[in-house]
């Protein structure tokens, strides 16, 4: 039979290890939150490139948080051009979670779509979605409400955050 004694090294021993994994986790995390940062930062700036072209560049940006996709705007300049804005969208349902950059050029009286930029895909039919519905929608060959692509479900979240996006664009952002 197991004496007190036993108990308490025990208990000792799973709280020393409790406690230096704590400490590992925090040191991982010093040590590589600036990177996760510089990382996603290079990811946006991908992808507004990828939209606005190589001269196009951020001037200013803020978030929002009255929307339910919409997390941030970028106000894109290219070159002398200042009037293109790009918003990072995130949503999930049953199948991941998408997060986007969508591209929005203004013509005439409003802001147009202009392109899809991934920032992260972990939907289920991640490759199915990007293939046959985010790519054709970029190259302008597939309208944005035709949604049967094989990844049905991600095509009508993407879709309904373009839709978001397009709406918090023309309606302006209560800077």
């Amino acid at each position: 039979m197991p004496s007190k004694k036993h108990y308490i090294i025990t208990s000792i021993t799973l709280g020393a290890i409790a406690m230096a994994s704590a400490v590992l986790i925090g040191v991982t995390n010093l040590a590589t939150r600036n990177q996760i940062k510089k990382n996603e930062q290079n990811k946006i700036n991908a992808g507004i490139s990828e939209i606005f072209g190589k001269s196009a560049t951020i001037s200013k940006e803020f978030a929002i948080k009255e929307y339910k996709y919409s997390n941030y705007v970028y106000q894109v300049k290219q070159e002398e051009n200042d009037n293109n804005y790009a918003l990072r969208t995130t949503g999930s349902n049953m199948y991941g979670k998408v997060s986007l950059i969508v591209g929005f050029k203004y013509q005439e009286t409003e802001y147009v779509f202009s392109g899809l930029y991934v920032v992260s895909n972990e939907q289920t039919y991640a490759s199915t979605l990007v293939e046959n519905y985010i790519d054709p929608l970029n190259k302008k060959t597939r309208d944005l409400d035709d949604v049967s692509c094989g990844a049905t479900y991600g095509a009508k979240l993407v879709r309904d955050m373009v839709n978001e996006a397009k709406e918090v664009v023309n309606k302006g952002f209560g800077e």
